[in-house]
């Protein structure tokens, strides 16, 4: 109920009062008229009376309309005006953060003065608190940008003497040794480009190049990369085909392989030896659905909440899998919300392991 309904209403009841006290007092005059003067007169005395509170009603109704239109004006200039106009600034600072429409509050009450200002040391310490934020979001990613790069070129320099190490000829222990070194130089190649993917996407400067895709024809190959590290794990690894035909999705190709890597390289990790990854696509309401599902360790409900927060990793998988940086699935989300999509998951009717669906717009 607004400021001034509830005035009308009060306003309305003082009049019903008012004029209900009348109407009692000339009841109450006439009965005792009626006991002291004769009929006639008594019942002459009587109409004036009902005259008189008629009148009185009709001049109460008159005074309500111009008390109610005084009111309403004192009102609108002091109250009702200053707060929608307060009301109007903090939305626009829930908004966009700013305070450049607060309104200048002269001619109002004091009260509705106290929480303009109140209001406006929050906003100022929200603005500050925000810019410190800023600023040091921008200094950890210019640290981490500069750290990757500088990291990378001796990392990859390390990798290619090793891998040429390889075709030298060592001994089977020695060459078991060179291999791990290998192994590990390509993990710490890709957690550095995995940290530059983090600065750009947090600079703002991660880029897309959108061209109709096809999804399908990419998931396939995806699907085809893995087979191998599927066999390997003795995972049951495939491609359910939709019967009919699904259209290109509006799409970055190979942002969305690397999302499709990520989904499904962590689906055969986290399933147990003799499970299955079944892999989807689902025509929906201008959306292409790819689903992943696994009949894996699944995903606790005290995790569910910060899966996709950076480097967030569940118990359950650092106990089955120890290696991993908690970065790939807030990549991925962010690649597909650029892309005016969605990641999210949920747990299988079964139970047993989890389906994530990355969701992309068609074209």
């Amino acid at each position: 109920m607004s400021l001034r309904s509830l005035l009308s209403l009060l306003l309305t009841l003082s009049l019903g009062l008012a004029f209900g006290f009348l109407f009692v007092s000339s009841q109450f005059l006439e009965n005792h008229i009626l006991l002291v003067l004769p009929p006639t007169l008594a019942t002459q005395t009587a109409t004036s009376i009902r005259f008189l509170v008629f009148q009185q009603f009709l001049l109460l109704v008159l005074l309500g309309v111009v008390i109610t239109f005084v009111y309403f004006s004192i009102l609108s200039v002091i109250v009702i005006h200053p707060l929608r106009e307060l009301i109007r600034g903090i939305k626009a600072f829930a908004a966009d953060g700013t305070t450049e429409q607060m309104p200048s509050i002269n001619e109002t009450t004091s009260e509705i003065k106290s929480l303009k200002e109140a209001f406006s040391g929050f906003a100022e310490k929200v603005s500050e608190a925000h810019k410190k934020d800023t600023e040091i979001s921008r200094v950890k990613s210019d640290f981490i940008s500069t750290a990757a790069h500088q990291l990378r070129t001796p990392l990859t320099g390390i990798r290619w003497a090793l891998e040429a190490l390889e075709h030298e000829h060592l001994s089977e222990e020695q060459m078991a040794l060179v291999k791990n070194a290998v192994d590990k130089s390509h993990d710490l190649v890709a957690i550095v480009g995995t940290l530059l993917d983090i600065s750009s996407i947090e600079s703002g400067k991660f880029k897309y190049t959108f061209e109709p895709t096809n999804i399908e024809a990419l998931v396939s190959e995806v699907a085809e990369d893995f087979s191998t590290l599927a066999q390997k794990t003795q995972i049951k690894l495939y491609y359910a085909k939709e019967s009919k035909n699904i259209p290109l999705v509006r799409a970055d190709g190979e942002r969305i392989k690397w999302v499709l890597n990520n989904l499904i390289e962590n689906a055969i990790r986290y399933t147990p030896a003799q499970g299955t990854v079944r892999i989807t696509t689902e025509l929906g309401a201008g959306f292409v659905f790819v689903r992943v599902q696994d009949s894996g360790i699944g995903i606790q409900e005290k995790d569910r909440e910060n899966i996709f927060e950076r480097f967030y990793r569940a118990g359950n998988a650092i106990a089955k899998e120890n290696q991993g940086n908690g970065l790939g699935l807030y990549i991925a989300r962010t690649i597909a919300t650029d892309h005016g999509g969605d990641l999210d998951f949920a747990a299988n009717p079964d139970g047993i392991g989890t389906t994530f669906t990355l969701s992309l717009p068609v074209q």
